[in-house]
């Protein structure tokens, strides 16, 4: 047997088609029901290449979680969200929605309804409240609101998420640049104008 390294092109070739034929049966069979079986015949290699690369379908599963959360991560490193920096703020936004619009075939399938729903739950919680909710607690500080700041985040947390959900299962989507007009209309106007 050949030891292949992860810089091999037959490596990064045979991960390709591991991923590939991952996202597809994620989206058509889901998550929950899918089998490494499955993920070998679709993407036909053996069994024990697939262990070459992944433990199980979770261990394949988090790369993916890793990959989009050190992606946003990037997307978002550094900026603030202050009100008077409106067009800081779409500009990510922007950022955001284009980098889910090239990868909407595994946004999709990961955060649709046969995704996983601990996947689904952990990226919400952690990273939609890295890149929107906490980045908003620059803004509460600097007013005060009618409405305690745990709520205001809960609340921004929640239908930025929800927002995102629709927009990525529509399939006339609006551009990044429409939906993060609206994003930022939802944001800065509900929440913000009730004194």
């Amino acid at each position: 047997m050949t030891d292949l390294h992860p810089r091999d092109r037959r490596f990064i070739k045979t991960e390709r088609c591991i991923r590939s034929a991952f996202i597809d049966l994620v989206a058509k069979k889901g998550f929950d029901e899918l089998s490494v079986k499955d993920i070998v015949d679709a993407a036909d290699i053996g069994r024990g290449t697939f262990y070459l690369h992944y433990k199980d379908k979770y261990a394949l599963l988090e790369t993916f979680e890793i990959q989009i959360g050190n992606d946003l991560r990037e997307i978002i490193r550094g900026e603030v969200f202050p009100l008077t920096e409106g067009r800081t703020l779409r500009k990510t936004v922007v950022a955001l929605f284009t980098y889910f619009e090239e990868n909407i075939q595994i946004m999709r399938a990961l955060f649709g309804e046969n995704g996983s729903c601990s996947f689904q739950s952990r990226l919400k919680d952690r990273l939609w409240h890295d890149v929107f909710a906490e980045k908003l607690v620059t803004v509460a500080l600097q007013d005060s609101f009618s409405v305690p700041l745990e709520y205001l985040l809960a609340y921004i947390n929640a239908s930025h998420f929800n927002v995102f959900l629709t927009w990525i299962q529509k399939e006339e989507r609006e551009s990044p640049e429409e939906i993060a007009r609206i994003i930022l209309k939802i944001s800065l106007l509900s929440p913000y104008r009730v004194r």
